[in-house]
Order: C-alpha cells, then sequence, then structure tokens
C-alpha cells in the first residue's frame, strides 16, 4: 500500500482550495472577456446576435408591439411601461423594469426573444406578474449593475 506523506495531503488541498475560490470568478470572466470582444466586434450585439437590453432602446417603444419567441410559440406584446427600480436612479441606462399586455394568453415564465420592427432582437426572462390565472401582464426586470 502506497503511502501518502502530509506534504501531498496540504498540496491537494490547498490546490483544492484554490479552485474553489476561483471558481466563481470564472464564468463573470469569460463573461466579461466575451461581452468585451464581442461588443467591440459586432457595434453593441452580443455573441448571438443579440442586442443589450437597455432603457434607450424600450422607452421610444412604449404603447408599440413586440413579438416575443421562446422558441415554441409567438406570442404579440405590447409594451405598456418602463418603470424605475427601487434604488436605482430615475432613468437609469442599465436599471428598469418593463411591463407588457398579452391579448388574452395565460403565460409562463420564461426567456423570449423580443423584436419590433426597426429596433434589434433582445433576449428576455419575462414573467407574469399579478393573480394567477388572471394575468394579462408581463415583467421583465434588467438590472444590469455589473
Amino acid at each position: 500500500m502506497p503511502e501518502v506523506s502530509r506534504r501531498a495531503v496540504m498540496a491537494t488541498a490547498l490546490g483544492g482550495i484554490g479552485l474553489a475560490a476561483l471558481a466563481p470568478a470564472a464564468p463573470a470572466f469569460a463573461h466579461s472577456v466575451s461581452g468585451t470582444i464581442a461588443s467591440s466586434a459586432t457595434g453593441g450585439t452580443g455573441a448571438s446576435g443579440l442586442a443589450e437590453p437597455v432603457r434607450s432602446l424600450f422607452s421610444p417603444a412604449v404603447g408599440h408591439a413586440f413579438t416575443a419567441a421562446d422558441g415554441d410559440r409567438t406570442l404579440r406584446l405590447v409594451l405598456t411601461a418602463v418603470e424605475d427600480l427601487p434604488g436605482a436612479a430615475s432613468g437609469d441606462e442599465h436599471r428598469f423594469a418593463l411591463l407588457f399586455s398579452t391579448d388574452g394568453y395565460a403565460a409562463v415564465d420564461g426567456t423570449v426573444t423580443l423584436s419590433r420592427a426597426g429596433a434589434p432582437d433582445v433576449a428576455l426572462f419575462v414573467t407574469p406578474i399579478g393573480r394567477p390565472g388572471l394575468s394579462r401582464t408581463l415583467q421583465a426586470v434588467v438590472d444590469r449593475t455589473a
């Protein structure tokens, strides 16, 4: 049976601690690097061809219809409001909530690609708000503080 030295045990333990400390930072670092590269290469759109969700993209579109596609279905949504988030500066470009109305659809949570004529496509997570089963309002929250 091979003998394990204290040095080998300590090296293994310290290596594991180092990896555990770096693991949470890796996705954020990779995202920031890929976002910087994609943004500079495509003029503000991500590698997938989708635009970053910013307030100035949605504010002029209040009252206009969007098409929301999730791969399985397509919905027609009307943007009813762009609201400030609690604690965010008024009009913050990167921290806001979007409210959409739907026409009779019992919506479920999910990521959709929003599109509208004359504007770039944006992917957002939308969720129904209000009383369960009766809601025809969807909300998307954008909070890009990092």
